[in-house]
Parts: C-alpha cells; structure tokens; sequence
C-alpha cells in the first residue's frame, strides 16, 4: 500500500473532482430502446479508474458510482487555499471570467 503523501492525495481528489462520465459510460439509442454500455475498465485512464466507486449488479442492472464531485472540489479549493482570506474574490473573479471566456468560445 502506498504512503499518502500530499501528491497522490491530490491526484484522488483531482480524479474524483474532475471525472467525466461521458469517458466511462456511453448511452446508445436504437429507436425507442436505450442502451447504457460501459468501458472496460482496462481502457480507461488512470484518473478515471481512481474516480470509479463502484461498479455492481443492481436489481435494474449494472450500477456505476463515482466518488462525490463536489466534496472533491470542495476539498481541492481548501488545500490550495482557494478560500483564504483576502484572495478568494480576485482569485474566483478571475476563475469565473476564464470560464466565461471558455463558455463563450464553444458558442
């Protein structure tokens, strides 16, 4: 078992923060029929496998859960100091304006 360290820490919230679900699952759709298939877990990249909780036979179905994005998030603004005091309006107001720019580019 690996020692945490503040970098493989990161990279756990980093997986979990930032997984795309759309990476790991694909919805397909046959006329009325639809139908969720989900990549072997042999294809998928290291941060996604890191961000897979769990993967079971339900009662409708196979079952995929990912780790809690937001708590992720939430965590990662903590440890980079995203909420210290006095930085956190210019350093959100420049965050938000990178993505409105982002946003606005896909247009």
């Amino acid at each position: 078992m690996r020692q945490p360290t503040k970098k493989n820490l990161l990279e756990q919230l980093s997986a979990a923060a930032f997984a795309d679900l759309g990476r790991i699952c694909t919805v397909e759709t046959d006329g009325d029929m639809q139908a969720i298939h989900i990549k072997d877990t042999s294809e998928l990249t290291k941060p996604e496998r890191l961000a897979l909780c769990q993967i079971k036979a339900g009662t409708r179905g196979i079952e995929v859960k990912l780790y809690d994005k937001l708590k992720a998030i939430e965590m990662i603004a903590r440890l980079t100091g995203l909420f210290e005091p006095g930085d956190e309006n210019e350093e959100l107001r420049r965050l938000f304006d990178e993505l409105a720019e982002r946003d606005t580019d896909r247009d």
